[in-house]
């Protein structure tokens, strides 16, 4: 590799820490997530091919729109390719991809007799070594894609399209003809640019994510049992991870309900996250914002602080593998602690007289994705509004008879499956 001069533009500083409350009131440092990490290596090595200049640090647009600085380890340029690497920083997050390098190389194409006819300017985003492939259904993306997320997959394409427009003066490569060497045969997905750039016509990349020791770190995680092979994913919705402690959450969630209460919220509604609250707040659209809580998986406990607190009704903003685990009894229900056990569906899919075939597609589901879709495919409402009611009389146990509960499910694109009451 030559010598590179450096870029010295965007030196800042690092990721400012969280505070975590409790007894020792330990500060912990948040970190940005392995979409970010390749999102940035992929923006550092299209500098590089654009400029000539090795950047040091890169600035990466989150999906909230606000910029954050990640240090690039290494570049360089091998022939008609430009790569570059960041070392996956998971702050105090426990994490098995913290400190992984995320090395990503870009190539240039145009489409034509030579290569595929794309139907507009994107990426082609490849699993290079190290990056699992999706084998099974219930995931977020399709069988044979690379395991990229659809938010880094996002980020990806919108944070190059910048960068191609920041240097469009200069960008005279994408013209030179097919990719040489021709395109990579690993496994891989088309991105589109975003529908809001302009001035890309003609421009097509092949983006290729490696993480060097990617298939060992992926044993140490559900990839394996969930069908993603090969290696880890590439995952993130926020862009940046913050730091994980149960008792900071608990205060945070305690927190949280003591506010509603103060602002003279007579019901607590309790969601799993910000997409859940989201599509809740747009069946409540009356329901002050003080109102909705983010509880994570600490179902139980949010219960049990809700009705401590005073609060007369709690509607659970749930999606379908919390409704499972709920309905199972399990009072917390993280992935990584409480495995999904399908074996309880299936059972009430029986009762309902469904094929035994039929259930036991729903016990061995990839996921609970999966087990939904099955479902809805089959018309199993019924099936569905049993597991909901199950898990909403697992609530009432907790949260006694004096409080009114009410359960809103959605399925993962926001459309609600069930409305339940008590």
């Amino acid at each position: 590799m030559k010598e590179l001069e450096k870029d010295p533009v965007g030196r800042v500083g690092k990721i400012p820490p969280v505070a975590e409350t409790g007894e020792k009131r330990k500060k912990l440092r948040k970190g940005f997530s392995t979409g970010t990490a390749a999102t940035a290596a992929a923006v550092a090595a299209l500098r590089l091919r654009l400029t000539g200049l090795a950047p040091e640090i890169v600035a990466v647009r989150l999906p909230d729109s606000c910029y954050l600085p990640i240090p690039i380890a290494s570049c360089g340029v091998e022939g008609p390719t430009a790569w570059a690497g960041v070392v996956k920083d998971g702050g105090d997050d426990p994490d098995v991809t913290h400190k992984a390098l995320v090395r990503v190389s870009v190539r240039s194409f145009r489409a034509g007799a030579e290569n595929p006819p794309f139907a507009a300017p994107g990426i082609r985003l490849v699993a290079g070594p190290g990056v699992g492939v999706v084998t099974k259904a219930g995931l977020p993306v399709g069988i044979g894609e690379p395991a990229v997320n659809p938010v880094p997959r996002g980020m990806i394409a919108e944070n190059l399209a910048e960068e191609l427009a920041r240097h469009a003066t200069g960008r005279r490569w994408e013209a030179s003809g097919a990719l040489e060497g021709g395109l990579s045969l690993r496994p891989s997905a088309w991105v589109s640019f975003p529908p809001a750039a302009v001035g890309l016509a003609g421009v097509f990349l092949e983006v290729e994510i490696c993480v060097p020791g990617g298939e060992e770190l992926a044993r140490h995680t559900l990839n394996p049992r969930l069908g993603i092979l090969g290696g880890i994913s590439i995952l993130g919705t926020t862009g940046i991870v913050k730091p994980f402690s149960h008792r900071a959450y608990e205060e945070t969630i305690q927190a949280a309900l003591s506010v509603a209460a103060a602002n003279g919220c007579r019901e607590a509604i309790l969601t799993t996250g910000g997409k859940s609250e989201r599509f809740a707040r747009e069946v409540l659209p009356e329901s002050p914002p003080e109102a909705f809580v983010q509880i994570a998986d600490f179902f139980a406990f949010a219960v049990r602080e809700a009705c401590r607190a005073g609060f007369e009704r709690l509607v659970h903003a749930v999606f379908f593998g919390k409704i499972v685990k709920m309905a199972a009894g399990n009072e917390y229900t993280h992935a990584h602690e409480v495995p999904l056990d399908l074996g309880p569906l299936a059972v009430l899919a029986g009762k309902r007289g469904y094929p035994v075939s039929f259930c036991g597609e729903i016990a061995s589901a990839n996921t609970a994705r999966h087990a939904l879709e099955l479902l809805l495919a089959a018309g199993a409402e019924d099936v569905i509004r049993d597991v909901s009611l199950l898990a909403l009389a697992k609530s009432a146990r907790i949260a006694g008879a004096s409080t009114g509960l009410r359960l809103l499910l959605f399925d993962y694109d926001g459309r609600l499956l069930m409305d339940l009451r008590r």
